[in-house]
């Protein structure tokens, strides 16, 4: 949750970023989880204070016009105390790693336009915006716009 609050600080209004809390998150995730359609690849970064980081993909991914081997990102965040100590690259070059040898050959994800180290932070392993590509979603009476950054072929 303090990963999530960090990086969209000044993006998502406060009363947004504070509204959620933990057991609400935990029961999205044991949601989607406990899922048959859907296969999970879970990545965490831990040291002896705890966890430090994780990343989630799905296959195949949830877009209705998925094609072919697309995966999608669910998730990627990293303690904001431990930001910038490659952490993040580190679950996110497995991630792709371990998709790429299971004959995964795409894989999306969904950021906020307004996320620019998000979006400055994927570019660099590939993941470019989609033009016309966006989704809407309302967030505590506020509609945000995600775009679709995809790497692969």
């Amino acid at each position: 949750m303090r990963s999530w609050q960090a990086a969209y600080k000044g993006i998502l209004p406060e009363d947004v970023l504070a509204g959620i809390s933990v057991a609400e998150r935990e029961e999205h995730w044991r949601r989607l989880f406990a899922g048959n359609e859907h296969h999970w690849l879970n990545l965490v970064a831990e040291d002896e204070t705890g966890l430090l980081g994780f990343c989630t993909v799905t296959t195949p991914g949830w877009d209705a016009d998925a094609e072919g081997r697309l995966a999608e990102m669910g998730a990627l965040y990293v303690e904001p105390d431990n930001w910038r100590q490659r952490i993040g690259s580190a679950l996110l070059h497995t991630a792709l790693e371990e998709l790429a040898a299971n004959a995964w050959s795409e894989v999306v994800l969904w950021v906020l336009p307004e996320n620019r180290p998000a979006l400055d932070f994927y570019s660099r392993f590939g993941f470019r915006v989609e033009d016309g590509v966006e989704k809407l979603e309302e967030r505590s009476g506020r509609v945000v716009i995600r775009l679709r950054a995809k790497v692969g072929r």
